[in-house]
């Protein structure tokens, strides 16, 4: 009975003494801040003692850059509203909050078994629910977030179309996994029964490419280029470590004379500046994806591993397409493109040299690589700012 007393004696007293301890201590008063005219006046009659104004031109600089006006003004130094203003921890941490959650923890405490007993029949009612309504409603929010952004967020409105646009493809994937019936009737269509993936791409370059051009983004026109290469089933994962990139040998003439296409219409278009201002959304993905893309298959094209009957006809469009980077590099202002492709061709030529003089001696081939390798590092000590900067 005495513990309880006392519990209850040192409890209403905490309480009584939580108004004392949650009001912060009244600042100091800030001492006042000078004027603007004041500090000027002072510059000037310091420079006139110092020697550097004469008595005459002090009078005539106060005259014309000190006005009236400048007497009025305050001048406070940079941190001292920051300083005047309380501090999170000094606003939260109080005697008097500190009642409020030993309060609200009591009450989840007594009513935890009502709260769990609501989860449950709260869980019960929405699972009833059919699925594809939340699918609707989820994919009905995401699309009016994607058309009408300044209507829901004015301020972010852009990031709420980023998140919206991918929200859309994940929503719809989600349907496509959950009703097969959707898939059985998208593989009646002969593009979707013959390459579905390379129909996705497509699909999403539509996609990407009019979200681009609608908000004039680059974000959205490099991923309308990253589904341009997967319609020619060309694909780039990085996972921690590790980067792979994928594409189906047997589209391998697809790949490249379809990116080489890509890439020569980006170059007159650029070079020419026909509908320069639109094709700038997709500057980014054509140069550094597709370039990517087009030199892998060219490379994988022209290896002299494994034997492939065409390569000889690779290399040599691999060749002329270096001989015409290097003209680009020098003469047009195409340096990526460029730089992309002609080490992706000095790949190719250190495998063929290596697959030669490994294939003649075995010291022949290593003293070759050895050699190789210590002038690529030698260049790229001296002249590696080159490989995309223009020279200085």
């Amino acid at each position: 009975m005495v513990n309880l007393r006392s519990l209850f004696f040192w409890g209403w007293m905490l309480i009584i003494s939580a108004g004392a301890f949650a009001q912060a201590p009244a600042p100091a008063p800030a001492p006042q801040a000078p004027t603007a005219g004041a500090i000027k006046t002072d510059l000037i009659r310091q420079m006139q003692k110092d020697g550097y104004l004469s008595e005459p031109v002090a009078r005539e600089v106060t005259g014309k850059y000190v006005s009236a006006g400048d007497f009025r003004q305050a001048v406070s130094a940079p941190g001292q509203a920051q300083a005047s203003a309380p501090s999170l921890w000094a606003k939260y941490m109080s005697w008097v909050n500190l009642i409020k959650v030993v309060a609200v923890i009591c009450f989840l405490l007594v009513f935890y078994d009502t709260l769990l007993k609501m989860r449950k029949a709260l869980w019960i009612h929405v699972s009833k629910v059919p699925t594809i309504v939340y699918q609707l409603v989820f994919l009905s929010l995401t699309i009016c977030g994607t058309l009408r952004p300044q209507a829901i967020w004015p301020a972010q409105a852009f990031y709420l179309v980023l998140f919206c646009a991918f929200a859309n493809l994940i929503l719809v994937a989600w349907m496509m996994t959950t009703y097969k019936v959707i898939r059985e009737t998208l593989n009646k269509l002969p593009l979707y029964r013959r390459a579905p993936h390379s129909a996705d791409s497509l699909l999403g370059m539509i996609y990407f490419g009019a979200l681009a051009l609608s908000y004039q983004s680059a974000i959205f026109g490099f991923f309308a280029a990253v589904c341009l290469s997967g319609v020619f089933s060309f694909s780039m994962m990085y996972t921690p470590g590790t980067l792979s990139l994928e594409f189906k040998e047997r589209l391998l003439k697809a790949m490249v004379f379809g990116h080489l296409v890509v890439l020569t219409a980006y170059c007159v278009m650029r070079t020419t500046g026909m509908q320069w201002e639109s094709a700038r959304y997709f500057e980014a993905g054509i140069e550094y994806y597709c370039t990517i893309a087009l030199s892998v298959a060219l490379l994988v094209g022209a290896s002299p591993w494994p034997f492939k009957a065409q390569r000889s006809h690779y290399m040599s469009l691999f060749i002329a397409l270096a001989i015409v980077a290097s003209m680009m590099y020098v003469f047009l202002d195409l340096k990526v493109i460029a730089s992309i492709l002609l080490c992706f061709f000095f790949l190719v030529t250190l495998e063929w040299i290596c697959y030669l003089g490994f294939r003649t001696n075995m010291l022949v081939g290593a003293g070759v690589l050895g050699a190789l390798l210590y002038g690529i590092a030698v260049l790229i000590e001296k002249y590696g700012a080159l490989i995309v900067l223009a020279p200085a």
